[in-house]
């Protein structure tokens, strides 16, 4: 992806603290399943262009979800946070359909990369088209 001397963060939570930085940064009052924080755009993008940004996982979303697809709490972490990530580099599934396409396909390949087939993620994909 280009980003091979790069560093993230990550944060794993529950639903209360994800709420509390949702609601904080993007004036959402509701937990969710993954935030990202790039730290490679604005103003001040380039202090540290090794670091690309932050992702939060909440992990009492993530065994929600394991349970309700019956697929594994370590898919499903594995997919949060290649969703996360991709999220970071610009990648935006909320810009429109081609875009939610192309990060699809994006997820698709870095999870088969980590040994994961994308037919055992089509629950999720058919919520984000």
């Amino acid at each position: 992806m280009g980003y091979t001397e790069s560093e993230l963060s990550i944060l794993i939570t529950d639903n209360a603290g994800i709420a509390d930085l949702n609601r904080e940064y993007r004036q959402i009052a509701r937990a969710t399943d993954v935030l990202s924080f790039p730290m490679l755009e604005g103003e001040f993008g380039d202090i540290s262009p090794e670091m690309i940004g932050d992702v939060v996982i909440s992990a009492e979303t993530a065994d929600e979800m394991s349970q309700q697809s019956g697929a594994p709490l370590d898919l499903i972490m594995d997919l949060l946070l290649v969703h996360g990530i991709l999220h970071l580099i610009g990648y935006d599934h909320e810009s429109g359909r081609d875009e939610a396409l192309e990060m699809r396909e994006r997820t698709e390949e870095l999870l088969s990369m980590l040994g994961h087939s994308g037919n055992e993620f089509e629950w999720f994909f058919d919520t984000e088209d």
